[in-house]
């Protein structure tokens, strides 16, 4: 096997290995534990707002988190045993490219428990506007602009870099495509999810809280979360498209499912990973989700 096989082929492993730790081990773990950690300090007797439902109830959510955890194990051993698997059958990525495929398929079953997740995290939010009832609550009147949450130069960059990639694709082969509607449906795909990210950004800054009962602080971190991933999120799109492109363009489609997990692994880090840190758990007001304000002391 030629030398720069045997190291493009090592560059794959470290990087794939890394795929499977950081998604299906590292940051599920990080969830579980902060869940873990809700329901063991905020039960539904001392914090019922927590719990809008029976679907919330710390016994149900358990038992998700089981099967949970199970699921990530099983992704991860699958993803152990395909490595294996090339290493036994002497795996060599195609030179026409192609491969990444395989590599996402796997993100998409590394995926499915997170984008549940996010699922029952909104039917709790509207659960939790459902049963709201009438009080007295402070409102935070200060006006929320995109650069209190993110600084203007990445901003920019995103801008920069979408037109930078826009250019460099018109004036490239086009992933070697020929049909003009094949060459708009990319454009149009890049384009339409830097429109949906604007659209995300506009609606956590300027419109209705999710969670009606969380404090002002802790709404904040939460939108500056979600605004900084999505930013980075836009550069690197831009910056994967972009190296993409150039892999084909300069035929080096071997380095494609290199590109692809490692692009993933970034999605993963400055998104899931990005409000672990901002949103620290343990520095959150649960305060907010008695049944009643606490008694003042003498």
């Amino acid at each position: 096997m030629p030398e720069s096989m045997t190291a493009t082929l090592m560059i794959f492993y470290a990087v794939f290995l890394g795929q499977i730790y950081l998604i299906s081990i590292y940051y599920p773990g990080k969830i579980a534990a902060r869940i873990l950690y809700v329901l063991d300090n905020y039960p539904p007797s001392d914090y019922p707002k927590l719990y809008p439902s029976d679907q919330n109830k710390p016994e149900v959510i358990r038992s998700k988190l089981g099967f949970y955890k199970a699921y990530n194990t099983v992704v991860a051993s699958i993803g152990f045993a395909v490595l294996i698997a090339m290493l036994a059958l002497g795996y060599r990525p195609s030179p026409k490219g192609g491969d990444e495929i395989f590599v996402m398929l796997y993100f998409f079953l590394q995926a499915m428990p997170l984008i549940l997740i996010s699922i029952s995290e909104m039917r709790q939010y509207k659960l939790m506007r459902t049963t709201l009832v009438s009080q007295t609550r402070k409102a935070d009147l200060n006006p929320r602009h995109l650069f209190d949450y993110v600084a203007p130069g990445y901003v920019v960059t995103a801008v920069v870099l979408y037109i930078g990639w826009l250019a460099f694709f018109l004036s490239g082969n086009n992933f070697g495509m020929d049909d003009p509607v094949k060459i708009f449906a990319v454009i149009a795909l890049i384009t339409g999810m830097n429109l949906a990210y604007v659209a995300i950004i506009t609606f956590f800054i300027r419109g209705k809280k999710l969670d009606p009962y969380k404090g002002a602080a802790d709404r904040n971190k939460q939108i500056e979360s979600t605004v900084k991933a999505l930013v980075l999120s836009s550069i690197g799109v831009s910056i994967f498209m972009m190296a993409t492109q150039a892999a084909d363009q300069y035929a080096l489609e071997l380095f494609d499912p290199v590109l692809a997990s490692f692009y993933m692994q970034l999605c993963i880090i400055f998104g899931i990973g990005l409000a672990l840190r901002t949103e620290d758990v343990r520095k959150m007001d649960f305060e907010v989700y008695r049944d009643k304000e606490p008694k003042q002391t003498s």
